[in-house]
């Protein structure tokens, strides 16, 4: 073998740096996109239906479903945040659990 040869097969026998794939530095950026928009939702969706039955053409008891409708949201917001981060955790945890000590 002559030397640019050993070279090639030299470079083809070490192994490759761990490289963070596209997939894994875009994992927390989507979970930062899901929680905001389940957050924002989650919020959003039961205050307008509270305000919806607040108007007087409904109940008309202005400020009642409002503020419940908005409980109601933020409980479902914090609900859904822990679920998506305890998810997010445990997949963490797994990932460090099959790396292999340097």
């Amino acid at each position: 073998m002559n030397s640019a040869q050993e070279n090639i097969y030299y470079m083809a026998e070490q192994p490759k740096p761990d490289k963070p794939t596209s997939r894994e530095w875009a994992k927390p950026l989507w979970l930062i996109f899901n929680v905001g928009w389940s957050v924002a939702l989650s919020l959003v969706i039961p205050t307008v239906i509270g305000y919806w039955l607040d108007r007087p053409e409904r109940f008309d008891t202005h400020p009642l479903y409002t503020l419940i409708g908005f409980g109601i949201g933020t409980v479902l917001a914090f609900y859904g945040l822990y679920r998506m981060l305890s998810r997010f955790y445990m997949e963490q945890k797994e990932q460090e659990k099959y790396k292999e000590p340097k």
